[in-house]
Order: C-alpha cells, then sequence, then structure tokens
C-alpha cells in the first residue's frame, strides 16, 4: 500500500471526486451524487475532514465528514438533510461528533484496505480535536438479496450476530462500529433501498 497516499482533499481535486462519485456509485440517485462544486463546498466548510485517497495523482478514494452536536446525530435523519444536500452547510463547527458523510473506493481499488486506511484518517481526526466518536448512516448492501424474506430490523440483527454477511456493515462492525438503530428513508438507491444502519463509534481516548 506504500504507493496510496491519503491526504487532504483540495480544490484542484473536485472534478476528479465528482467523476469517482458516479463511479463508484452508479445506482444511486443522481440527485445524491457530489458534484466537484458541493466537493468543493465541503472544503470550505471543514476543510479538515475531507480526504483523498492517491495513487500518483489519479483519485482512488475519498471520505467526506462534517461535525455535528449529538441532536443532529442521534435523531432520526436524512443523507441529504444532515448534510445540508451535501454541502456541508449543516456542519457545526463546535459538533461533539465527526459525522461520516461519504467513503468510496473506485472499483479498480477494492479490497487493497484503503478504507481502513480513510476511516484510520477519519479516527486521527477525531483524536486529534477531542470529538466523542463518529456517527453515520450505513447502507445496507446487501439488504437487498433479503428484504422478501425479512424486514431490515431483523436483517441488522442477524448482520451484528454474525449470522449474515454485508458487504458495507460487516467491515464496519470490524473496524470497532456499533449499530444504535435504524434510519429511515435516509437516502434512496435503486439497488440498495432507502434504509440505513446508524453506526456509532466512540472515541477510546476519551
Amino acid at each position: 500500500m506504500s504507493e496510496i497516499v491519503i491526504t487532504n482533499s483540495l480544490p484542484e481535486h473536485a472534478e476528479a471526486l465528482a467523476r469517482h462519485q458516479q463511479i463508484c456509485f452508479p445506482t444511486l440517485d443522481p440527485v445524491a451524487w457530489m458534484t466537484a462544486e458541493d466537493f468543493l463546498a465541503q472544503m470550505r466548510a471543514f476543510p479538515e475532514g475531507q480526504h483523498v485517497a492517491l495513487d500518483g495523482a489519479r483519485v482512488v478514494g475519498q471520505s467526506s465528514t462534517l461535525r455535528v452536536s449529538a441532536e443532529q446525530a442521534f435523531a432520526q435523519h436524512s443523507f441529504l438533510g444532515i448534510t445540508g444536500n451535501v454541502t456541508f452547510s449543516t456542519h457545526d463547527p463546535q459538533g461533539e461528533w465527526l459525522y461520516g458523510a461519504d467513503m468510496s473506493v473506485h472499483p479498480e481499488y477494492r479490497g487493497r484496505k484503503l478504507s481502513k486506511l480513510l476511516y484510520d484518517a477519519r479516527k486521527s481526526l477525531i483524536r486529534r480535536l477531542g470529538l466523542r466518536g463518529m456517527v453515520a448512516g450505513g447502507q445496507l448492501a446487501g439488504y437487498h438479496h433479503y428484504r422478501a424474506s425479512m424486514g431490515v430490523e431483523e436483517y441488522i440483527a442477524r448482520v451484528v450476530a454474525g449470522e449474515l454477511a454485508d458487504p458495507t456493515l460487516t467491515p464496519q462492525l470490524r473496524s470497532g462500529f456499533v449499530v444504535r438503530g435504524v434510519l429511515w428513508h435516509y437516502l434512496d438507491d435503486a439497488e440498495h433501498g432507502a434504509e440505513a444502519s446508524l453506526i456509532v463509534w466512540e472515541n477510546p481516548d476519551l
């Protein structure tokens, strides 16, 4: 992995980040795709919370985060609502939780632990800023296979118990996240559906 560099996103990465979004999330409602202008707005709102994975000059992964209060983080919310339509106008400079708005790895680079490196960058930021931890809405990438046979709450419980493996939630659990509930109508995705798990990682330093 020595050739991959994780660094803060910069304005010169914005156009490539927008193209990267569409490659990584082809079934997402296009209104939720982040444009170059959205990435620039995120950098202006919270520059130290935006990370990019680079293979030379090529964007191969990204992570977008903002700070939120506990009231924002743990209430029912949608992806577009809590992210200010992905502009991070909802960023709270005094927020005690880091909200993981988005993370993606280019299909050609999956299986090479880039997501772990990006999560490590987030965790380092949390520790440096003394935040309570990280919250995110995790899409359930495998639920569509089981939608006809079980409800989303049962599916999540069985993934947490290790009876089922979900391509997104299982790695998040291995990374130290715990599930605190279900976010209903979180984000429309033609393949994955609208539900998400509310996942939390607490700062072990506190």
